[in-house]
């Protein structure tokens, strides 16, 4: 999978001939999926393996509540693991935006800092005071007016 990502941002990059890439990315697609059938015949396999087995010890009922519960725990497990790794790639997001925040512009990211402190006490200063400033950056950024030639 992370060959197909490779290969996806170096064509955006202009990095890489465009007709191997292509060619590269098919035969990625098509052996991904060769695997995935491969994987999943296996685990039909397993699991009627697991079920004959247990048949043969217990009875058919017994072994029909034995594989689904071993499924239903996989799944279970399966679940959390993503779900703690879905969290983790959350926090690190989050993160590197905090780290992108504060490094675009000191100034801007300490004023919303301290902003919404700065309403609760004064409302009508604080409003001033961000009007100023929208008013000021406008100016010194030339917002609103044409580019000079």
């Amino acid at each position: 999978m992370n060959s197909i990502i490779a290969q996806i941002l170096a064509m955006a990059l202009g990095r890489v001939d465009m007709r191997s890439t292509i060619i590269e990315t098919k035969r990625s697609a098509i052996g991904g999926v060769l695997i995935a059938l491969f994987l999943l015949t296996a685990y039909g396999a397993l699991v009627t393996a697991l079920a004959l087995w247990v048949s043969t010890e217990a009875g058919a009922v017994a072994a029909a509540l034995v594989v689904a519960a071993a499924a239903i725990a996989a799944a279970l497990v399966t679940l959390a693991v993503v779900a703690v790794m879905n969290r983790q790639t959350e926090q690190a997001r989050i993160a590197r935006q905090l780290a992108m925040r504060s490094q675009a512009d000191p100034l801007a990211s300490g004023l919303m800092r301290e902003l919404p402190e700065m309403v609760r006490q004064s409302p009508i200063a604080s409003t001033a005071l961000v009007a100023a400033f929208v008013y000021v950056m406008a100016k010194s950024r030339g917002f609103g007016r044409p580019p000079a030639e």
